[in-house]
């Protein structure tokens, strides 16, 4: 029989012999409510590895999958059931998942505001920032503008405005730069955790998977926001 459902661009339903459900923190099932949260399978699946090579005990293995919920596999993706089309969204990494004051929610929301001017913004990269000394996250939103643009003062109200309208005034982001690179990696996937742990503080090395290594260079001074000229969360600098 034909699946007549209507196509969205989102994932439109479960993959057969997979029981996925969207858990809170707590491990209660959120699936209905249209609300963020981990995406989990509770029964065992098809494509469940049998343990890792080289793990002795295993502890490897269920730390990376069965640590947060005991017994129950966790894929570490951000999601969000929509609904009213009963599809499913990844908002993006778990351990990615942005959270200024309290308030959680995935990189990929920003990014789909961002996409509503890439006439003018070429690629963008959307991280959370704790540093040691900070009592809670911040949101850095940095932008590579198309050749002949830049982030202007107009265009940073108008982000602003959009972002705030299509999801809240607390998603805004309290920064928002302009830079010259995004790391990736070899696959072609934004690299998110790495400039999340250098603006937070860490020094990394680039491993062999990072495409364009310099890049990460870019990102070691905004670990300290306060030194930078014009920088501050009521007064958002175009460029440094």
């Amino acid at each position: 029989m034909l699946n007549k459902r209507p196509v969205w661009v989102e994932m439109q339903g479960k993959a057969l012999g997979l029981a996925i459900e969207i858990f809170d923190p707590e491990g209660k099932n959120i699936d209905d409510t249209g609300a963020p949260g981990e995406l989990v399978c509770t029964r065992p699946h098809p494509s469940l590895p049998l343990g890792f090579w080289g793990d002795e005990g295993d502890e490897k293995y269920r730390k990376a999958y069965f640590d947060m919920y005991p017994g129950v596999w966790r894929q570490s993706d951000f999601a969000v059931r929509n609904p009213k089309t009963k599809g499913y969204i990844v908002l993006g990494r778990s351990d990615g998942v942005l959270n200024p004051s309290g308030i959680r929610f995935g990189s990929a929301e920003i990014y789909s505001v961002v996409e509503q001017f890439r006439q003018l913004i070429d690629d963008s990269l959307c991280v959370g920032q704790r540093r040691p000394e900070d009592q809670d996250e911040r949101v850095l939103l940095f932008l590579k503008m198309r050749p002949g643009h830049q982030l202007t003062d107009d265009l940073l109200a108008r982000i602003r405005a959009a972002i705030r309208k299509s999801l809240s005034a607390r998603h805004i982001p309290s920064y928002i730069f302009q830079v010259d690179d995004i790391p990736y990696t070899i696959n072609n996937k934004k690299i998110e955790i790495a400039v999340k742990q250098i603006v937070s503080g860490s020094t990394l090395k680039p491993s062999g998977t990072v495409a364009n290594p310099e890049s990460l260079q870019l990102y070691y001074k905004y670990r300290h926001l306060e030194q930078l000229p014009g920088s501050s969360p009521t007064h958002i600098k175009a460029r440094l």
